[in-house]
């Protein structure tokens, strides 16, 4: 339990009468209430003030608390068992010493399970971790997509996309097709519980139907081999019509120069109604790769050889080495973004066929997806030490480049 300072109790009083005739009472609470809307920031707070009060004894586990911690959950591991045995037992004692306790443990081993301490899990090998369904035997992600409802509506079709829940955008096609349908329906003016026309819902159905094959997908959890040497970072970009998207890779190579590319996260976004241009496009889903790659390699914490960044727009990649002065407003204000978060010479030119992104722009059918290397993987070329670095022929981007230029100059 977390307590209230004796001075602040006053503002959680509570009237009660034993009995209707009987006389009011007065009670202060004396301990953090749940159901008000100050408890999850005072739960979390208390937890990072335990952190740096018992950092000297519990380096490993203080950490943790600070960059682990979701709510009541602590998601966390380490490189090797040993590691891990001693991270555990510092969570325990430094939790211990706030009167509080970890309970349901869930692991991908059993020499860290707790005897005596844990309550179970109704399925301790299937358990979710922030929504995402984990599997401790296999060590990987799956997801759980309930079976659609009967009737087709768009009311339902937006429920069902909601109950695709992916955060890291691992089904990034599927949910972009999803989406792309969604405004579909709104551009037919159709109310939330019209039944959709004929040829629509006959789609809905075909595709709902089919999303039920993402149940059969398992993602590695873990995205590295093991004590690599070389670790870099592969952002894609696309857009189209429909929609656009970024997807990012971590790639691994260990000593003996065996190599692994795994999907890392995917952003989506669907196209605006109001039309804009490819190239513009294009543009807003290298600021969407820009964002998602700061926030990944944020998150990954590890140390990175190189960072690469992918676009199959050969005009994007020319205004990307403007200043943004010399550059009309709506592309301004993106390149100096993208700028921002990434350097010139991070990004590079990759084809159509190539790109991974171009899944996101245009959307996959569910049961397609699981069978796309591309996706999962990268392109090929990857694989390999060096990668290919394309000129941009200044007659494939001179109208629509020049197009967004001011006519002035810049002025300091």
């Amino acid at each position: 339990m977390i307590l209230v300072h004796p001075s602040q109790r006053q503002l959680q009083i509570i009237l009660w009468k034993d009995s209707y005739n009987g006389p009011i009472k007065t009670y202060e609470l004396a301990t953090v209430t749940y159901g008000t809307a100050s408890a999850p920031f005072l739960a979390m707070r208390t937890l990072k003030q335990l952190a740096i009060d018992e950092r000297k004894r519990y380096p490993a586990a203080a950490t943790v608390l600070e960059s682990d911690l979701y709510m009541d959950d602590v998601l966390s591991g380490s490189d090797d068992l040993e590691t891990a045995k001693n991270l555990q037992r510092e969570l325990i004692d430094i939790l211990s010493s706030g009167k509080m306790s970890l309970h349901k443990w869930c692991n991908n081993t059993a020499e860290l399970a707790v005897n005596g301490e844990s309550y179970p899990f109704s399925n301790p090998e299937e358990t979710k971790t922030l929504g995402v369904v984990w599997k401790s035997k296999t060590d990987c992600f799956c997801f759980k997509v309930a079976s659609e409802e009967f009737g087709v509506t768009k009311r339902l079709v937006l429920s069902t996309i909601a109950r695709v829940f992916d955060p890291l955008g691992i089904l990034g096609p599927v949910v972009t097709k999803a989406k792309i349908f969604l405004q579909r329906l709104w551009l037919l003016n159709l109310k939330w519980d019209d039944p959709l026309p004929a040829k629509e819902a006959d789609e809905w159905l075909q595709f709902s139907s089919a999303l039920q094959n993402v149940n059969d997908i398992e993602v590695d959890r873990c995205i590295l081999l093991p004590k690599p040497d070389l670790i870099e970072i592969h952002g894609f970009a696309d857009a189209s019509e429909a929609a656009y998207g970024a997807a990012v890779y971590c790639k691994s190579r260990s000593r003996s120069g065996q190599v692994s590319i795994k999907l890392t996260a995917s952003k989506t976004r669907v196209s605006p109604i109001k039309r804009l241009t490819i190239p513009k496009l294009e543009l807003c889903s290298t600021v969407l790769l820009a964002k998602l790659v700061t926030r990944v390699i944020s998150a990954l914490k590890l140390d990175i050889t190189n960072t690469f960044l992918w676009s199959d727009s050969m005009i994007v990649l020319c205004w990307l080495q403007k200043e943004p002065c010399y550059l009309k407003t709506f592309v301004a204000n993106r390149v100096s973004e993208i700028q921002k978060l990434t350097t010139v010479d991070q990004w590079r030119h990759v084809s159509s066929h190539d790109n991974p992104a171009d899944l996101i722009s245009r959307g996959v059918d569910p049961d397609r997806l699981s069978e796309s290397s591309l996706w999962w993987s990268g392109p090929e070329f990857l694989t390999h030490d060096s990668y290919p670095k394309r000129d941009i022929p200044s007659s494939v981007i001179q109208n629509d480049f020049s197009n967004e230029l001011k006519n002035s100059n810049c002025s300091d």
